[in-house]
């Protein structure tokens, strides 16, 4: 197979979105930079091999897990909002969960539903409409 018919063959196995790596056949991270849904209620994993039965408790990580808000996204992975994950071991069994950190950062972006706080590699845009109504009312303060 040639490489042009590689290529074609990753675009159509691709439909819906076409990484850099699909089409070039490098190692990227960019199929890591994408948003997930938070799971907040338990849900049961499937082990292979056993848990020791004296092994329990909870294991939390956290990571990026929001890269966009509306039609803004961000620029780099160190940026995307903090989701932690929860997987708890008890009784030779796992269940895992995860949520968002309600952060202030988070909360603003989400009532806006745009990207409002400038972060490590993204630069928040103004409100345009805002800028420029704050602009005209300053006009008519203190008078």
């Amino acid at each position: 197979m040639t490489k042009k018919q590689k290529q074609k063959n990753a675009t159509i196995y691709t439909k819906k979105k076409q990484y850099f790596s699909d089409v070039h056949g490098l190692p990227s991270i960019e199929k890591l930079v994408c948003s997930v849904d938070d799971t907040p209620q338990p849900i049961s994993t499937r082990i292979r091999g056993n848990v020791p039965s004296w092994i329990h408790g909870n294991l939390l990580r956290n990571g990026p897990g929001k890269f966009e808000f509306g039609n803004t996204q961000f620029n780099h992975w160190f940026d995307g909002m903090a989701l932690l994950h929860q997987f708890r071991i008890e009784g030779g069994t796992v269940t895992y969960m995860s949520r968002f950190l309600n952060s202030d950062c988070y909360k603003m972006n989400a009532e806006s539903d745009r990207i409002v706080v400038s972060e490590f590699g993204t630069l928040a845009m103004p409100d345009p409409c805002k800028n420029f109504f704050q602009r005209f009312l300053s006009r008519f303060e203190n008078t």
